[in-house]
């Protein structure tokens, strides 16, 4: 039987985890980036000892990604698995059990729909696979010849928490259905306008994914919002008795306690509830031009998180690269789960907002 994230448990700490973005499960032309490549699968065994011996005992995968490794197409149609897949799976299924870290996968991520950009070295394409979600025919393709084949080599392993379909679904919605819930008329332009699905439509595809994935595992499933403000829209497509809510947090509402209390306590009273991304780093990662960013660090987070009663906090990310905030502070993070286990309620801290 999986483990489960279950409501009214303790919080757990995990992070967004990963080696080289879109290649782990696939095989590089130019570099062995896959675990397929014994070194790779090396490396991340002494990564899962690292993050187990720092407290954290969750990871967040992204498998797919955008698109560019890892499933076969025969024109539009997804078709299969490349024959990278297996062993990737086998080696990072190897290293969670040797170190007790559960896996939540995520399928794909928001680029798989973005317009399609050639990979520099190589005659491979990256993203330019929205078809594949809004098209009802390919996305039952998708299900039935790449997600099913996948889950059959997970066979129901014990160190498999559960999976996501997409990561922020939002984002591939279309423009006149704002992100935040309101109509807005803002969309992503990365997405072309045939890709952008209704929010009907993105709620069939995660609704047929977790019968799928129910169907085929014991895992569990869920949705991996870009807001705490969405968490009213998506509740109702999940099974509390089986799946989780879970948020991301980068300052899009400056106050982060008043979030939890007003959009994700209403919904923690049913379901486990997980906060999967967020900037550990405060104010040092703040974007050009964004106010009202709270000043909190990774330990605030998780203090923040267990007093609010969450059952999971994952910051973004293990490795980062030239375009994330900065490292994960582990030593910090290890005392705050040493905190955490003699200590399981915190007074909320005041917070410092950017100026």
């Amino acid at each position: 039987m999986t483990n489960r994230i279950a409501k009214g448990a303790d919080l757990q700490m995990g992070l967004n985890f990963r080696l080289h973005y879109g290649w782990d499960f696939g095989s590089s032309p130019v570099a062995p980036l896959g675990l397929e490549a014994p070194e790779r699968a090396a490396l991340v065994d002494a990564d899962f000892a690292k993050l187990a011996a720092s407290g954290f005992r969750v990871v967040r995968w992204f498998v797919f990604c955008d698109g560019r490794n890892g499933i076969r197409f025969t024109g539009e149609r997804p078709a299969g698995l490349e024959p990278c897949v297996a062993p990737a799976v086998h080696a990072a299924l190897a290293a969670a059990a040797r170190h007790g870290i559960s896996i939540l996968f995520v399928l794909l991520d928001h680029t798989f729909s973005f317009n399609p950009v050639p990979i520099p070295g190589t005659s491979m394409i990256k993203q330019g696979h929205g078809h594949a979600l809004s098209h009802p025919d390919l996305f039952e393709a998708l299900i039935g010849n790449v997600f099913m084949p996948f889950w059959d080599l997970i066979a129901d392993h014990p160190n498999v928490l559960g999976y996501e379909l997409i990561n922020e679904p939002e984002v591939v919605m279309r423009r006149r259905e704002n992100w935040f819930a309101t109509p807005s008329g803002v969309g992503c332009r990365n997405v072309p306008d045939a890709h952008q699905l209704s929010f009907a439509t993105m709620s069939d595809r995660l609704m047929r994914t977790r019968e799928a994935v129910h169907q085929a595992t014991r895992a569990q499933f869920s949705i991996g919002s870009m807001t705490g403000r969405w968490m009213g829209r998506w509740a109702p497509l999940l099974d509390p008795s089986r799946d989780f809510l879970s948020f991301h947090y980068y300052g899009d509402e400056p106050d982060f306690p008043r979030l939890l209390e007003e959009r994700i306590l209403p919904h923690a009273e049913r379901f486990a509830v997980g906060l999967s991304e967020f900037y550990p780093q405060g104010v040092s990662c703040l974007p050009p031009g964004h106010a009202g960013w709270p000043d909190i660090s990774a330990p605030e987070f998780f203090r923040h998180a267990a007093a609010a009663g969450l059952q999971l906090a994952m910051p973004w990310v293990w490795r980062p690269g030239a375009n994330d905030p900065g490292e994960i502070p582990l030593e910090e993070c290890l005392a705050v789960s040493r905190d955490l286990h003699h200590n399981g309620s915190y007074a909320r801290s005041s917070f410092v907002l950017a100026s």
